[in-house]
């Protein structure tokens, strides 16, 4: 079961990447969700764009990089790291939405 997960970790690590680097290095803040409007209205700003690029790019790492150790270890505890990655992820997203956002 933990090489299963390991290529699900993996998967999603190289999705967050792909879209990390698109966001953070390539400027592409139209893949956030609702950004383009927000921006208008005043709302956020390409700092919080910029750090929504860096948090998907760092959970990436993260995902494929415990996804591998998974895969070569048999890790019995890659549904822990994985639930903890999942939820760093989150935290770090919402900390984001709610500090980076204009009042």
């Amino acid at each position: 079961m933990h090489v299963a997960l390991g290529i699900i970790m993996i998967l999603i690590g190289l999705a967050l990447g792909f879209f990390g680097y698109m966001i953070a290095m390539r400027g592409k803040y139209a893949l956030i969700t609702n950004y383009v409007m927000e921006k208008h209205a005043g709302k956020v700003d390409s700092r919080y764009a910029q750090r929504v690029g860096w948090i998907e790019l760092f959970a990436s790492v993260y995902f494929v990089l415990f996804g591998i150790i998974s895969l070569f270890s048999g890790n019995p505890f890659a549904w822990t790291v994985f639930i903890i990655g999942v939820v760093l992820l989150v935290t770090a997203a919402l900390l984001n939405l709610f500090l980076g956002k204009k009042l």
